[in-house]
């Protein structure tokens, strides 16, 4: 955003933070079009500074993400990030109603609720049995490269982010990912989907 800043030669911070969380917003309306299809990696995260006590699902003072990526083979397809209250099967089943074509199948590990959320409706489930967190990776990896690089480059960029605002750095994030392939063309498309979105002031972003 500082350098946003400076090329525009915008003189207050305030400005070109709220320009920055508009087009945020835009991105997120445009990837709101898309849903995944094919077999869809699903898995949670936590993000948060490190703090001392206990580490992953159930930590305190961490904001909740569930990560769902297409996985073709051997590059990554689209993703969706959705920062959620707690990890619920009501929750992971309204992930999937909005955000899944019918007939995905989703492959998790084995948390129960997944196994519940995915018991009925228009999505068929894989779970597997992780055993140990060095086994992720392996057999999730398109949701575990995903979280290595939003979380390092939250840390790099941003050098933190507030839960409030985390959703739009989790757009924009998914955003970028989606159109990697098309680089020449993201200007273009960026301008399009702000050209054709609601937009947010700053006292909502402040509310």
């Amino acid at each position: 955003m500082l350098s946003l800043q400076r090329m525009l030669k915008i003189k207050t911070y305030k400005t070109i933070w709220t320009m920055g969380h508009k087009i945020r917003k835009a991105m997120a309306d445009r990837d709101a079009h898309y849903k995944l299809a094919g077999l869809v990696e699903m898995d949670d995260s936590y993000f948060g500074g490190s703090k001392p006590g206990k580490r992953g699902r159930g930590a305190a003072g961490k904001a909740t993400v569930v990560v769902s990526v297409e996985g073709r083979g051997r590059k990554a397809g689209f993703a969706k990030m959705h920062k959620v209250e707690k990890m619920s099967s009501d929750n992971i089943r309204t992930i999937a109603a909005e955000g899944f074509a019918k007939g995905t199948v989703a492959k998790t590990d084995g948390l129960h609720a997944y196994g519940v959320a995915f018991r009925d409706g228009d999505h068929r489930h894989e779970a597997v049995v992780v055993d140990s967190g060095k086994q992720a990776p392996k057999l999730l990896p398109w949701v575990h490269t995903l979280l290595s690089n939003i979380k390092g480059n939250i840390r790099g960029v941003y050098k933190g982010v507030h839960h409030k605002h985390l959703q739009r750095y989790l757009d924009e994030f998914c955003y970028r990912h989606n159109r990697r392939f098309w680089e020449d063309q993201l200007f273009g498309r960026l301008l399009h989907a702000c050209l054709h979105t609601s937009t947010v002031t700053f006292s909502e972003l402040r509310a």
